[in-house]
């Protein structure tokens, strides 16, 4: 799917991510070498259109769980409603702190990639948007009117998936605006074409952050895979 120099490019930055990041297995859970590899691979993909390779050096630790992460304490659920109850997740970013990511989820979304959802490319996106010190759903932008304009469209966006309008984003894109943009990331990335042509400026905006097009790429590589090969008697 990708092209041939995009995939010498992600090789580059998935080795270097790999030898980069401190990886560690949490309670006992045993990491084979492939799992860093799969990991780096996807949240490399980020990184393809990006000016900065090392964009994710703030990703100085990888804690894999074999299953969920159990979040304790106060936390917001959307609505300004706060929660105490523990809540199973499937990956966390830390601010300065470690990405926490659950095998078995990471593992699902290779295996069954289209459904956008992506626990790797949700919480690598969210270390993007750590970059600037705040985590607001705006990660750092060229200038002041990229900045405007991502506020705009992102801001009317979020107003619209919490009115319930249907659209390609699940519905935990409306807590706040980091998880927005965390969720359209796993989108852009893992459902192009449909948020593509149901949401067709906050396509344009990360389009523009992440220097791709992956409903091009989707398109490209399904005329290529569909289209019959020549043959002669």
């Amino acid at each position: 799917m990708f092209a041939e120099a995009e995939r010498q490019r992600l090789l580059d930055l998935t080795a270097d991510m790999v030898g980069r990041v401190r990886w560690e297995a949490a309670h006992g859970f045993q990491m084979t070498e492939e799992i860093p590899v799969l990991i780096a691979a996807q949240a490399s993909v980020l990184l393809l259109g990006l000016d900065e390779d090392r964009a994710l050096d703030n990703v100085g630790t990888v804690i894999v769980h074999r299953s969920t992460v159990t979040q304790h304490g106060e936390r917001s659920v959307g609505g300004g409603v706060l929660t105490r109850d523990p809540m199973a997740l499937s990956g966390q970013a830390h601010h300065r702190g470690p990405v926490l990511i659950s095998w078995n989820a990471a593992r699902r979304s290779l295996r069954r990639p289209g459904l956008g959802e992506n626990v790797v490319l949700h919480e690598f996106a969210h270390k993007l948007d750590m970059l600037d010190d705040f985590l607001d759903g705006t990660p750092p932008l060229p200038d002041d009117g990229a900045r405007t304009k991502w506020v705009e469209v992102c801001e009317m966006e979020l107003s619209r998936l919490r009115r319930g309008e249907p659209g390609p984003l699940r519905p935990y894109a409306g807590t706040n605006p980091a998880e927005f943009f965390a969720v359209a990331t796993e989108v852009f990335f893992d459902r192009p074409l449909a948020l593509h042509d149901d949401r067709p400026e906050l396509y344009r905006v990360l389009s523009e952050f992440y220097g791709q097009d992956p409903a091009g790429r989707w398109r490209s590589w399904s005329v290529s895979t569909t289209t019959p090969s020549a043959t002669g008697r």
